[in-house]
């Protein structure tokens, strides 16, 4: 990544990400959108394909916010997802971005969000490339 000038950012997110886990253990992967919907960031292990996790969050961030919509509201700031497996958890960044993380099924999703709102300026400073 470092050809197209974003390595600094990409560093930066994943201090805060990384810090982000080690505090709510119950993140098992992280990745951060930009308000275009770019992939940033991913914690995804070697052999996840970053276009289609890429696809399948913008389609997620795309359908909580018609959802949102559709009952009168601007945007979605927080969603949860659950399925049999855990949890997919989205949350709005100030800067039009999203969190979003997963976990699994026994995790603390109160928690989890809690935790994941309050590194919203960290990570919209690190996608700024500041520190």
């Amino acid at each position: 990544m470092a050809e197209d000038g974003r390595t600094g950012v990409v560093e930066n997110l994943a201090r805060v990400i990384g810090d982000l886990r080690s505090l709510s253990g119950d993140l098992e992967s992280c990745a951060v959108l930009s308000s275009g919907g770019e992939l940033l960031y991913s914690s995804h292990g070697e052999g996840v394909d970053r276009e289609r996790v890429s696809a399948m969050l913008k389609a997620l961030v795309n359908l909580s916010k018609d959802v949102a919509r559709r009952n009168g509201k601007r945007s979605a700031d927080q969603t949860r997802i659950r399925t049999d497996l855990g949890y997919v958890l989205l949350v709005r960044l100030e800067n039009g971005g999203t969190l979003a993380a997963t976990t699994g099924p026994e995790a603390r999703v109160g928690l989890a969000l809690y935790d994941m709102r309050n590194v919203r300026q960290e990570i919209e400073r690190a996608m700024e490339g500041g520190d």
